[in-house]
């Protein structure tokens, strides 16, 4: 197994507006607000280090929440012959 990269704490203050944002979208992506700002700070700075594992579950939770996403899956499952399954 990988060693686990070095990490430190940043600590910064923002304007309580910002944080509500920052709140916001974590909420959409159902991820922590650190997790959404490191994605930020990775986009800015460097190239971002997911696994594609993780990167797939970065976009999985993107459209999520898409009603569009919701409407495919109910077509699939009103369309599915589900006749012999346990």
């Amino acid at each position: 197994m990988p060693a686990q990269p070095r990490s430190a704490v940043l600590t910064i203050r923002v304007p309580a507006s910002l944080e509500r944002r920052i709140a916001r979208v974590a909420r959409q992506r159902k991820a922590t607000k650190a997790t959404v700002l490191r994605e930020v700070i990775d986009r800015e700075f460097g190239v971002a280090r997911l696994t594609p594992a993780e990167e797939l579950r970065r976009q999985s939770l993107l459209v999520s929440g898409l009603p569009s996403a919701r409407e495919v899956l109910e077509f699939i499952s009103a369309a599915a012959d589900e006749t012999g399954w346990e």
